[in-house]
């Protein structure tokens, strides 16, 4: 993706970085990509789309992504070191 900012109707977002996956192919045979992209925050985001998505379909899944469950990798080793509670 040459694009680094998209408008998600009245506000901007910047990317730094974006990849798109060769198609998979899945167990029931159809293909998926996986999109991966990096905000201005540094955090990545990745979302499954269809394996015929066009560079507008990926700009619209990026604009529209919903914020959900946070996986963050930490370069810092001083930084607190993120752990699941035990169940």
């Amino acid at each position: 993706m040459k694009q680094t900012e998209m408008s998600a109707g009245d506000h901007s977002i910047v990317v730094r970085g974006c990849r798109v996956s060769e198609p998979l192919m899945q167990p029931w045979g159809s293909t998926c990509r996986i999109v991966e992209w990096i905000d201005s925050d540094g955090r990545i985001s990745r979302r499954v789309v269809a394996g015929n998505v066009t560079a507008a379909q990926v700009r619209s899944t990026i604009a529209h992504h919903v914020e959900g469950r946070k996986h963050v990798l930490y370069d810092d080793e001083r930084a607190p070191r993120q752990t699941l509670p035990r169940r």
